[in-house]
Order: structure tokens, then sequence, then C-alpha cells
């Protein structure tokens, strides 16, 4: 259907919609058009190519059409402009209008040049749109003005005259007057006789515009300056997307415009009596049995052995072609293949009717004045067994009325001879995907095994039959090389093998097939034993950014959510040794939030583990506070990430093992294999090949420096010093080997040398962020708070969107006795983002050694308000409560820390260590550091042999921190409490421990204010 939307905008030529005639007529300007006072040449020239000095629109309703006068003046600023006004051009249809053309002109200093006098139109029939299987019928008229200069203005004068056509008596007209560049003075002015029924509105900013009685006729009108293009954001539902709207219609109202149409849907919906349609109808019947069935087959019919052609010529743009002859011409436009659906579904007694819907600016349609402008596209409204259903003949891939998805146009006027209003299209979620990926691992022979994959990338309906003629396009080579590079794109290790496609007809899904292999990533996990995240399925709030900036107007309008949407990822993988002690971790989980559902579905059994994560959209849009909310519950949920872990005592295969052997690999392959494994968690298989690689080239410093960082890893103190040191003996430069040896420096305690190193790094590269937040911290344990400042506020300027150097900047002004300086700070950061982890840290250190711990309340209830989950803020406000004597609310908030672990063993280590460093609930805190500390994994077990010494469980205590210390020999914390056990054991040694701590980490006693507070020391 011809969709019409004529714009007052944005240059110097016309478009128009239909003519009944051939030809450009030269004739004077009409008598009703009021002369625009002439635009001055501006004093000053811009940097545009062209410049728009001014639009003027007027337009004349009366007996015989409307007419629609466009004038435009355009100063031609610069040599890139002339191309933009070269040629001045008409667009018309030749059915019910004319085009005249008064004047084209150059505007030359003095010199007024007659572009007419010597040139003349060149009419042409272009069909832009063939390609789109779209014919109108319109004829462009063009003209290239010969000798055109910068610094000319070409003034242009048409009008286009409209009988109505179709449509007559009826009069309408749109106007658009949002332009694509600064207009300097734009003028809109309609004028009626008083007597014609005319209706006219506008929107912002002209909502207060009235047409005003002059002599007989009524006269609209709109004049400004500096008319500058409207700026939207594109997630705006499409009801706010429509500024500077200005409708002109005299229909009563939307029955109105239906009844005009209804005789013409009617009469073409008649079958002949000879139809052959008919003995179709029959066949259809026989075949399907139920209602539902028929009507699917009848709108297959005409979605698969009809071919879409739009056929807007003459009046083709609102009269519908009759179903025989659609159906003999096997060709039809969405009203051609409506009215034969039309005559299939009543041939088969089924209740339907034609509907006119808007396919762009549907969204708020029935509070627009009623005019046949916004309509361009009709289709089958059919109700079957008490239920709707919204019928594309137009469309393609529809295969069961059960799949029928209701179109995405808000609102829908069925085509009635009276007493027609708008149906809504309700959009329900979407119960099946439109997209699926399917992947299926088989990691059976080994964790460290290339792991064979199928991978299933499957379309859905329309995009299904979209797909397949893309596809049909490429040849397999190159489909082979793009997929190929979009999945190394993704994920390093992946090989590509064999990519295919398939079609299925009667399902209408077309499929992307892929095999190859893939290397795995099984790193050491916290909770013990090998573990593999599934990020791709992943439980999240979509959200949208908030509008700023240029959109900072628009911020508090609602969100469009693409909607209906469904979208599901489906990954299996086959386990070693039929799933053996294998397990998932994050199971089941459902979010809403952002317009959406989230919800994943998890399953291990008989040695296949399978997530499924699916996103349906719920809603076409949003509010701004929802979204606000949704943006602050994504930024703060606690990992959801699936895991898969290996049992503890996990033994390699003979495939695993092979990933140690070096073969006959180069010393830059053997890097690049463990480069691979190092990423993967598998510190003892790079390491392995790294050996390799140093001893087949000693003095290669890439090798040194990965293997050094390798060592580190692994606490090779000695061993990473010696490879580091190596390095920086071939090159002195080295930046990577300086920072590698203060990295060591770091890990012992060594933190002079840990300055000196750094500083040299920061020499040779000053960008270098690593070494500057390194050498910050390496001055602080050393006392030299102020140089730490320094470095942590330099560190906080390099990467602002971290916030690493907030924290340090704000501990090192608490050293310094700078509290109220920390403070202002804190309360700034706060104002921005009140959720701000290292603030409310640093601000319940600091109100704690101040004394002024209950102050620092507030601010973290406005955190937690802001992200009621946040693991990290519950933490601090239950530690806090409970120091503060709170029981009840520090209980709260534990619980929902508990509640939010779901029995994982880090986060229940999180809890254990909130309770543990307030001493609240010891018992309770125990119990939770007995699920961590199973893993063996020794922070966990260092968490609860602080319980055990709040429990004056010595004894246990000090054999917990002797296990934590021989895998962390170096942790602070555990020398601390260690110490203290000692102590408090009678054994005076463990004040070596304390004071190892100590010089490890000058803050390593703050964790035990509470309990040496209670159990002070003799």
């Amino acid at each position: 259907m011809m969709r019409i939307l004529i714009a007052a905008a944005a240059a110097w030529f016309v478009a128009a919609s239909s003519s009944w005639s051939q030809d450009v007529e030269r004739a004077p300007t009409p008598a009703w058009v009021v002369a625009s006072p002439i635009s001055a040449r501006p004093a000053v020239i811009d940097d545009a190519p062209v410049r728009l000095l001014s639009v003027d629109d007027q337009v004349r309703f009366d007996a015989d059409g409307a007419h629609i006068y466009y004038g435009r003046r355009t100063l031609v600023q610069t040599s890139q402009g002339l191309p933009n006004v070269s040629t001045v051009s008409a667009v018309w249809n030749p059915a019910h209008e004319t085009v005249q053309v008064h004047a084209v002109r150059i505007l030359r200093g003095d010199q007024i040049i007659d572009v007419l006098q010597d040139q003349s139109f060149q009419v042409l029939r272009r069909e832009n749109n063939l390609e789109s299987s779209m014919l109108d019928g319109r004829l462009t008229a063009t003209l290239q003005p010969r000798d055109l200069r910068v610094g000319d203005i070409l003034e242009t004068a048409f009008t286009i005259h409209d009988r109505g056509g179709v449509l007559a008596p009826h009069r309408e007209h749109l106007v658009n007057a949002n332009a694509g560049l600064t207009i300097d003075h734009y003028r809109l002015r309609a004028n009626w006789p008083a007597s014609q029924p005319l209706k006219v509105t506008a929107s912002a900013p002209w909502a207060d515009v009235r047409a005003k009685r002059v002599g007989a006729d009524q006269v609209f009108e709109i004049e400004t300056r500096g008319l500058a293009p409207v700026r939207l954001p594109n997630n705006l539902p499409g009801r706010f997307m429509l500024p500077r709207i200005v409708q002109f219609t005299d229909f009563t109202d939307w029955s109105a415009a239906s009844a005009l149409m209804a005789p013409l849907y009617d009469q073409a919906s008649v079958l002949e009596a000879d139809s052959p349609l008919k003995a179709r109808i029959e066949e259809i019947r026989a075949a399907q049995p139920t209602a539902a069935g028929r009507a699917a087959a009848a709108l297959r019919l005409v979605q698969d052995e009809v071919r879409y052609l739009a056929l807007s010529m003459g009046e083709g743009g609102y009269v519908p072609t009759a179903a025989d002859e659609v159906w003999r011409s096997r060709y039809g436009d969405c009203k051609g293949k409506t009215v034969l659906l039309l005559a299939l579904l009543h041939g088969l007694g089924i209740e339907a009717e034609a509907v006119l819907v808007s396919t762009e600016n549907g969204d708020g349609l029935p509070d627009r004045l009623p005019a046949m402008v916004w309509f361009d596209h009709v289709l089958v409204r059919a109700v079957i067994d008490g239920k709707t259903y919204w019928m594309d003949g137009a469309s393609v891939g529809d295969r069961t009325l059960e799949d029928l998805t209701p179109p995405a146009y808000h609102w829908g006027l069925p085509v009635r001879p009276q007493n027609a209003a708008f149906e809504p299209i309700v959009q329900p979620p979407l119960t099946s995907p439109s997209f699926e990926t399917s992947t299926t691992l088989d990691a059976s022979a080994g964790l460290d095994a290339d792991a064979p994959f199928v991978m299933d990338l499957a379309y859905f309906g329309a995009s299904a039959l979209q797909m397949r003629r893309q596809m049909s396009a490429v040849t397999r080579e190159q489909l082979q090389t793009a997929m190929t590079a979009s999945m190394k794109e993704k994920k390093e290790g992946v090989k590509v093998e064999t990519v295919d496609t398939r079609y299925d007809d009667d399902a209408n899904v077309f499929h992307i097939l892929l095999n190859g292999k893939i290397r795995m990533s099984w790193v050491n996990g916290a909770g013990g034993g090998r573990i593999m995240g599934l990020p791709e399925v992943s439980v999240f709030i979509p959200y949208q950014e908030e509008r700023t900036g240029l959109f900072a107007e628009y911020k508090d309008l609602p969100y469009a959510i693409a909607h209906p949407y469904m979208n599901r990822t489906t990954i299996r993988v086959k386990l070693p040794d039929g799933g053996e002690g294998f397990r998932l971790e994050g199971g089941d989980q459902t979010v809403e939030g952002g317009g959406y559902r989230v919800s994943r579905q998890t399953s291990l059994k008989d040695g296949l583990a399978e997530a499924i994560l699916s996103t349906t959209s719920l809603t076409p849009e949003l509010s701004a506070e929802e979204m606000a909310q949704a943006r602050t519950r994504s930024k703060a949920m606690v990992d959801t990430v699936l895991r898969l872990r290996a049992p503890a005592g996990y033994q390699a295969t003979a495939a695993d093992r092979a990933r140690l052997e070096p073969g006959d690999d180069s010393v830059t392959e053997l890097i690049e294999r463990a480069e691979g494994l190092g990423e993967s968690g598998d510190v003892e298989g790079a390491l392995a090949l790294l050996d390799a690689a140093v001893t087949v080239e000693p003095d290669n410093a890439e090798a040194r420096r990965k293997r050094a960082y390798a060592r580190l890893r692994q606490r090779d103190y000695a061993g990473a010093r010696a490879d580091y040191d190596h390095a920086a003996d071939l090159d002195p430069a080295d930046v990577d080997a300086a920072v590698g040896q203060g990295l060591v420096a770091m890990s012992e305690g060594r933190y002079p040398d840990a300055v000196i190193s750094f500083s040299v790094a920061l020499r040779l590269d000053p960008t270098q962020t690593t070494a500057l937040g390194d050498r910050a911290e390496a001055y602080y344990q050393l006392g030299r708070f102020d140089r730490s400042l320094a470095d942590f506020r330099a560190l906080k300027t390099a990467e602002p969107e971290q916030d690493r150097g907030l924290w340090g900047e704000l501990r090192a002004l608490r050293r310094l006795g700078r509290g109220e300086e920390a403070r202002t700070l804190i309360s700034a950061t706060l104002k921005d983002t009140p959720t701000n982890y290292a603030a409310l840290q640093q601000l319940v250190a600091l109100s704690k050694a101040e004394g002024r711990l209950r102050e620092a309340l507030p601010a973290l209830d406005a955190g937690l308000a802001a992200s009621p989950d946040s693991f990290g803020l519950l933490a601090q406000r239950g530690a806090a409560k409970a120091e503060l004597g709170d029981a009840a609310g520090a209980q709260a908030d534990f619980e929902t820390m508990r509640r939010l672990a779901a029995g994982d063993p880090a986060l229940l280590n999180d809890v254990c260590w909130s309770q543990a460093v307030s001493g609240f609930d010891m018992d309770q805190a125990l119990a939770d550091c007995d699920v961590a500390a199973e893993s063996g994994v020794a922070a966990f077990v260092d968490s609860r042999a602080m319980v055990l010494l709040h429990l004056g469980r010595l004894d246990e205590a000090k054999a917990a921190y002797d296990q934590a210390l021989e895998t962390l020999p170096n942790l602070p914390a555990s020398l601390y409490g260690r110490g203290l056990a000692r102590l408090a054991l009678g054994d005076v040694g463990g004040q070596q421990d304390v004071d190892r701590a100590k010089a490890l980490d000058i803050d390593a006693s703050e964790n035990f204010a509470v309990f040496e507070a209670r159990h002070p020391r003799p």
C-alpha cells in the first residue's frame, strides 16, 4: 500500500505523490500564494556546504482539490555544496496530480538569472524501488542549472495540484517540518473556505497554533526563524518520534476513513463465478479438518504461491487488485494479497476482514487526526474459535497459527462500511525463539584435550527465509572464512573445520552448522577442583544507558524495547568419566528487569551437562524510572556465570597429559601454547612448555618473562626473580621485566626494592599503570603516605573508570590524618554513585577509626537502596551494625548474603569473613566457613581459623592457620592470626608472626581490631 508523507524540509526539490499530467507546466505563482519576503544574504558564512535561507510551504484546499506550493532559497557556501544543488527535481505520479514550476532562478549579487529562459525539465520514469518489487508509476522531472557557482542563491518555486483521485472529495495533507538542516526562515501557511469542515492540528512546539478567520477563508500559519533540526534518541517509543508534524483532514473520524475504503475491498475480494480459487478452497477444506488448519493453509498459499509486487501506479496506492486477477498473475502487493486471502477465508467460512496499519508510525495513531496518509500497509484480522489472529499475506514463512506472531504495528483500523474503530494489536511475549544457538562440546577425552564441537545457529520464521536468501549469494568458502573469523574473534583456540547450511521447509527453520575443535578453559577453582565457566549462559538484566548530553532533555521519557523478542542459547558438555564427581554451580535462575525475562535451566545427567538460557522481552517500552532501576540492579548483580566443577581428585587422561609434551614445536609455538594453558588456569602445563622453550633458547627474553610470570603464580619467587633478572640483563630497557621484578619484590614484602623496580619501569614508560599502582602500594607499605597519595592520585587520573586510585587515595589521606579531606572526596563520589564500594569501604574504615561508625550507616543504606543485592555493601553494613550492637540488623544483612550465596563456597566464605571481623554470631559463621573450607582453598581456611580464634579454640585456630600458610606462606592475615593464637597459648614466638604480618601489610591488624579489643594481650 502506497505511503505518502510530504516533507517540508530539507531541500530545494519537491516530492509529490501523483499526477494526471505527463509534463511540467510553466505557470505564474497562484494568486492564493502570499509572497514571502526576500531573505537577506547572511552576513556570516559558516562551514556548511549549503544553507537553507528559506522554506516556504503553502497549501490551498478548495473544490478542485489540494494545491501545495513549495518555495525554497538555498545558498551554496562551498564547492562541496555544489553537488547538493546540481539537480532540481519534482516527482509525481500521473494519475491525479499536475506539477507547475513558477521559478528556477540563480541570484548572484544584484544579478537575477532565469534558468528556465534557456533550459527546460526532462521527464523520466525511474522506478527507484524496482529492486524491492515496487512499481509506483511516478515520473521525475529534472533540471541541472547551468553555471551554478559558490556564493549563488538557488531559488525554486513549484505547485502540486492534487485532485484527490479515489479519495476525492476527501482532503488531507501532512507536513513534517523537521528538516535535516537549520532553516533560516520557515513558513507554513494553509487556507481553505470557511464553509469547508477541515481540521488542523500540530505537534510541539506549535500545539497551541490555531486557524483564524480571514475574510471568507480560514488561515493556519506558522512562521519562525532559525529552525534547527530536532535530534531524537533512537530508543524513544514511536509516538515521541514525530515532532513538528502538522495534519490537515476533513474526515470526521477514523470510521469515515475506513468507510471510504470498505467498498473497494468488498468488491475486490468477491470471486468470479468460474474462479479456479473455488477448487483450491475445497482442496484446503478436504485436507484440513480444523478451522485453524484451513486458515494456516490459506495463508501459506497466499505467501508461497503469489510473489510480492507493489502496484501503486494510478490509483493502485489505495485500490486493491481483484483476488482472481492476483491469482492469475501470481503477483500482488499487500492489498492484492489481502483480498486474495479474504476470498479464501470467506470461502472456508472463516470470519475475516481487512485492517489498515502503519508499519512505522502506529504507536499513538488513534490520537492523531484521521487521515489515509498514515497507513502504508494492510493485512487480515481473522477470528477463529474466539481467538484473534493477525495474518499478513505479504509476509513469508508462516506455517501454523500457533506460531503466528502479532505484528509490531500497535493499532489496526478494520475496513468496514460503518462504525469502524481501532483494534489494539497486542503482542504477548514469545513462547519460542526467533533465533537459537545450540553448542555441544565433547570433553569426554579430557579437560585439557581439544574438544570437538558442533554449533547450530537456527533462524526461525521470517528471519529464516531472509537468511536463506542471503546465504544463497555466498559461496561455501566465503561462509567458512567469515564464520571462522567470527568465532576466533569471540574466543581464541577455536578451529572451525566445516560449515554447512540446511533449510527445513516444513518448520521454516534455517540452520548454519559449524563443526570443529576448541581449546577449553578449565581453570583452578577457588572452591577446589578445576572449573570451566560458561559465560554464554550467564544470567543478566538488560538495560539501556541513561540519555545524557545531547539527549538529556529526553531522559525522563520511556525507553523502547525490542518486542516481541526471544533468543535462546543452549550449551551441552559431554564430560570425562561419565561425569562422575562433576557438578554444576550457579544452577537455575530467573530474573526480570529492563523489560526482559532472563531464565536459565540446567541439568547434569548421564555425563552430559546442559544449560539453556532464554531471553524474552515482556513489554514494548519501559518508563525511565523502571529503566533506572534495571541499570542499578544489573550493575550490582552477584556473579551469575554458570560453572562446571571437576572433582578435586580428577585424574588426567592421556589426552590431558599430551598438553605437556613440547614435540617439535618452535619456541614461538611453545610460548603460544603456554599462553593458552595459562589463560585456562593450567599453570603447571604452561610451565612445562615454557621450561622447554627456555631450554631451547636460554636468552629468549619473551620466554623468560612468560616463565617468570608463571613461576610467580606458583609462588616460586626465587625462580621468578631469576627469570625477570635474566630478561633485564638481556635488555635493561625491558619495561615488562622491570615491572616483573617489582611484582616479585611486592610478593616477598621487599617494598624498597619494589619502589626501585617500578620507578625504573615508569622512567622507561610513564604510561605504565601497573607499575604506578603497585609503586603507590609499595610506598604505602613503607609508610611513605605522601608519596603513596601522589601516585594513587596519578593512577586515578590515568584510569578514571577504575576505583583503585580512589581507594588508595582515601587510604593515604586517612593515614595522613586528613580525614575531612577524605570525607569531602567520599561525599562527592557517593553523590554521583551511591553504590561506589571503594568510597563506602573507606568511609566505614575512617568512621571506625574516628569513633563515628554510626555516621556511616546512612550512606550504606543509600547504597543498598540503589542496589539491594550488592554482596559487598551488605557485608559492609552487616559488619558495621554488628559492631554497633544492632544484632537484628546485622543478622538480616548476613542472612540476605547467605541467601544470595546459594551454597557457593566463595560467597559463603565472604559471609563467614564479614561476621568474623565483626565478631558476630560465631557459631553460624563457623557453619558457613566449614562449607567453604572443605574446598581446601587457603583463603577460606584462613577465614575459618579466625572464627575459631574468636571462639577460643586456640589449638584448632593455630592448626588452621598452619594449613593456610602451607599454601600461602606470606598471607598477612594468617600470619597475624597465628601470631595471636600462639601468644594466647603462651608461645612468645607468636610475636614474630605478628611482626612479619605487619611487615607484609601495614594494615594487618585492622581486621583483628574487634578480637583484640575483646581479648587484650598481656
